[in-house]
């Protein structure tokens, strides 16, 4: 049994590949002898992480050999069909599912969260082809609204959960982030969890967000920034660090998606922009605060009954404090998580009842 995976993986995005590991684990659970191929924009990164087999998803006749020998594709999970970060990913992640569909292979789209779709092209290719998939999972209700208004209707739709949920760090995960800690002279406790990426919309809101950080840090928190794309996110994360008056701490060290849901443990609370900071913080019943760049933040939110922290600094603030004085807020979380758990949970099972 061989499964191709198309994602956006090998890309030193935690979130994702946390994503990729779920996928193979919850799948493994079930069928032991599965085997992988990934999609990798850096296949050697890709085994050396995973211990899978990629190849370059921008090679055109790899793609296409692996997808002949494939008995299934999996599309996601992630945000892969939408159209905010540029016109041309939409339709990459659409090629894939057509060059399957063309070989007669079946094809999942799986817990993906869809949009934002702005552009008329990519709300035809994905209507067109989305119709011609076996089935698909998606991680949240606005995702469903959102193709049912495109006119995605025929194939099995159901939404369960994102597949992170399904994952738990191994004991190595957390010996490594209790060294971590003490390299940085961090005490769990009252340890902020900070995530960060560059984006326009945070630019008017980086001195909002540094005031409101001091101020923490005078009530005798500890900010440490958590690059979740490494690359992107550590830039950033220095900016707004050095932004503050108070003293900030930002990791360095490029993580594992397996650490960084390990080192959630050791925060009383994340304040998230990466959407999987958030899933992080929520598997580990850890209180945590989004901030909204992206529909995708704000249907997560509202599972768990909470509004974005959007300013001004007031109302942040005022939102912060809150959340760090609800005692019933840990264990809301891990009853809420729990559940999604269990949803996310149903993906594997669907996907492989698609292989005849």
């Amino acid at each position: 049994m061989l499964i191709v995976l198309s994602g956006y993986y090998g890309f030193d995005n935690a979130g994702d590949e946390a994503l990729l590991s779920a996928i193979c684990s919850s799948i493994q659970r079930i069928e032991p002898d599965a085997e992988f191929v990934v999609l990798s924009g850096c296949p050697q990164k890709t085994e050396k992480l995973h211990q899978l087999h990629a190849v370059d998803r921008m090679s055109p006749w790899q793609v296409l050999k692996v997808l002949r020998q494939a008995d299934l594709l999996i599309s996601g999970g992630g945000s892969l069909f939408q159209d905010v970060t540029g016109p041309r990913s939409l339709p990459y992640y659409i090629s894939i599912v057509a060059l399957a569909k063309m070989l007669g292979k079946p094809v999942i789209f799986y817990a993906q969260g869809v949009g934002p779709i702005q552009r008329r092209f990519s709300k035809f290719l994905l209507r067109w082809w989305g119709n011609k998939v076996e089935m698909i999972t998606l991680r949240d209700n606005s995702s469903m609204e959102l193709l049912r208004e495109l006119g995605v209707v025929r194939p099995p739709t159901y939404v369960t959960a994102d597949p992170v949920f399904t994952l738990d760090p191994a004991k190595e995960h957390y010996v490594r982030t209790v060294a971590l800690l003490e390299r940085y002279q961090l005490k769990p406790g009252k340890l902020l969890g900070i995530s960060v990426r560059p984006w326009a919309a945070l630019i008017n809101m980086r001195t909002e967000l540094a005031r409101l950080l001091d101020n923490l840090v005078l009530e005798g928190y500890q900010a440490v920034f958590i690059p979740m794309n490494y690359s992107q996110d550590l830039p950033e994360s220095r900016l707004i660090a050095s932004m503050m008056q108070e003293q900030a701490t930002v990791l360095e060290e490029n993580l594992s998606s397996m650490e960084m849901i390990a080192l959630m443990t050791n925060f009383k609370m994340v304040i998230g922009m990466r959407l999987h900071s958030l899933i992080f913080a929520a598997t580990r019943g850890i209180p945590f605060a989004g901030i909204s760049y992206d529909p995708k933040i704000d249907a997560f939110l509202r599972s768990f009954e909470l509004e974005p922290l959007n300013g001004p600094y007031e109302n942040m603030y005022e939102q912060i404090s809150l959340l760090l004085q609800d005692e019933n807020r840990q264990h809301h979380i891990r009853l809420q998580a729990e559940d999604f758990r269990n949803r996310a949970q149903q993906n594997a099972p669907m996907a492989l009842s698609l292989i005849k």
